[in-house]
């Protein structure tokens, strides 16, 4: 007998190719492929509805937050049934004892928690039997993030690792992808990513050669740096003989709008891959527009500086008029295209941009940015505007990015969140396949779901095949799509009906079961 027949559905292999009307049944966790009984404990009649592999969110940080909020119902009612992790250099482990306060002190900038037993991290291993504990509603796969490695090796020093100091971050970065890592992250706008250099990253990275790791690299810069930074994490990867990925792919400010084209023939041409969301607007770190040699000196010294006229005068002046390249967001998308979506400590930003809140207050834009900063120590989450609609529908629709939420929400830690950590996948459904057409179904669903799986070695996954894992998602592809907003990110999304997870129906009617059956995969 069976644990599911699900019936007469338009099956989506997740190959690209034609979809057919098929039944599906699930037993002990594995698809059976039209079952020749129709002897099954729940029968669900998917007449009229579509349904495909469960979707892969190639790029995500459920990592930071599993234990507070292990179901994951942001993921699961979007279809998304796999999460890539371990993203932008920026991982819970490895940590080590002797620099477990600048550990702390560098979460607590970011805004993400400390997971209760976080000393016991020595190494990626430990966090993902931690994580297997906890009973995921999604299954998780992990990068090794270089700035954690780099934090657990320097702490937040910003000087040149020594040969001693990447020898043993390439020892850590090995053992890691021995315990089940998919290769190594950076996210090079960030401390401690932002502090190494190519040379550092390449030596790094040779630590992984003859592996099937992949690099994948939120890159130095997305604006008017970003040929060049691609060009940088792909010179990085071919020089370890490694697969390279660029993270989030986008270009940063009008005058580099049409760039990704060029960025994406570069890639093509290389044997990388890309990821992308489906928003014109991207999110992180209110702390993060600023200028590197802001970054290096730390967010305590930065925090001290912000008392002191002459250094507010210098970070203006380098903000406004810059020396460095870095994605300068204040001077890309103007005061009044950041948009605050945390702020604990001035809950009266929240859901302002920086222009808003400086007219409250009556104070100048720039004055504002500082106090959001200053009284929130850093921890400032924010929304910017700085990308063009032509880019991002070529990006949905290139052959070669998958696609990736970059964002999450956690009920009872978040007010407010990017609309992508709810309506990613719908969106891409509704809106640029059925409604605008810039790709067909089967062709979504082939980079959502099979070509993700290839990409990053997920056994049994992303493929309706007779004995793969029971990811199913059952959607009506006549109604989908994200109803979220910048305004009201939380709205539910609309025709994402059926999510089972290995085999266990995870959200029925759009709605979350309370099913925890996700698994930690670990790399080969």
């Amino acid at each position: 007998m069976l644990d599911y027949l699900i019936k007469n559905a338009t099956v989506i292999d997740g190959s690209g190719k034609k979809g057919s009307v098929l039944n599906i049944g699930i037993k002990n966790g594995k698809l059976v492929i039209n079952p020749q009984t129709d002897s099954a404990l729940e029968m669900i009649d998917a007449t009229g509805l579509t349904l495909s592999s469960g979707f892969i969110d190639t790029h995500g940080h459920s990592d930071l937050f599993a234990f507070i909020d292990p179901l994951r119902a942001s993921k699961l009612c979007q279809g998304i049934t796999t999460e890539i992790g371990g993203q932008c250099g920026i991982s819970p482990a490895p940590i080590a004892i002797e620099h477990f306060a600048d550990y702390c002190s560098y979460y607590k900038a970011l805004g993400a928690p400390i997971y209760p037993n976080a000393e016991s991290f020595k190494s990626v291993g430990n966090l993902l039997d931690t994580i297997e504990t906890l009973n995921m509603g999604i299954n998780l796969a992990m990068f090794t993030a270089q700035g954690s490695l780099r934090l657990a090796v320097k702490g937040l020093n910003p000087s040149p690792a020594t040969e001693d100091e990447i020898k043993l971050m390439g020892k850590l970065a090995r053992e890691s992808l021995e315990e089940g890592s998919l290769g190594l992250s950076t996210g090079l706008m960030y401390a401690p990513g932002v502090f190494t250099t190519t040379e550092e990253l390449t030596r790094l990275c040779s630590y992984l050669k003859g592996t099937n790791a992949i690099y994948t690299s939120h890159i130095r810069n997305q604006g008017n740096g970003l040929i060049d930074s691609v060009k940088e994490a792909l010179e990085i990867a071919k020089k370890a003989g490694l697969k390279a990925n660029v993270s989030h792919h986008k270009a940063v400010g009008k005058e580099n709008w049409g760039k990704v084209e060029q960025t994406t023939k570069m890639l093509k041409e290389a044997g990388a891959t890309h990821d992308v969301y489906p928003y014109i607007a991207s999110s992180t770190t209110l702390s993060a527009t600023l200028p590197p040699k802001f970054v290096k000196m730390g967010m305590e010294n930065i925090l001290k500086g912000l008392n002191d006229k002459a250094f507010i005068d210098d970070l203006e002046n380098s903000i406004i008029h810059p020396t460095e390249k870095w994605d300068d967001d204040l001077l890309e998308c103007g005061f009044d295209g950041i948009l605050i979506i945390s702020s604990p400590n001035t809950p009266e930003a929240l859901g302002l941009t920086i222009e808003q809140y400086a007219n409250k207050l009556g104070l100048r834009s720039f004055d504002a940015f500082i106090k959001l900063l200053k009284e929130n120590e850093g921890a400032v989450s924010d929304i910017c505007f700085s990308m063009s609609q032509a880019d991002v529908d070529y990006l949905v629709a290139e052959p070669t990015c998958m696609y990736g939420t970059d964002s999450l929400y956690v009920p009872g830690f978040m007010t407010m969140t990017h609309p992508r950590a709810i309506g990613t996948f719908p969106l891409i459904l509704g809106d640029y396949v059925r409604e605008r057409k810039l790709l067909s179904l089967e062709e979504s669903i082939r980079k959502m779901t099979g070509f993700a799986a290839d990409v990053y070695g997920l056994e049994n996954k992303g493929y309706v095949r007779e004995g793969f894992d029971a990811d199913l998602v059952v959607f009506d592809y006549k109604t989908v799509n994200a109803k979220c907003s910048y305004q009201k990110p939380l709205e539910e999304n609309i025709g994402i009906k059926y999510v089972f997870v290995n085999g266990k129906l995870a959200v029925k009617d759009g709605k979350t079961t309370g099913v925890k059956n996700g698994h930690v995969l670990r790399g080969r």
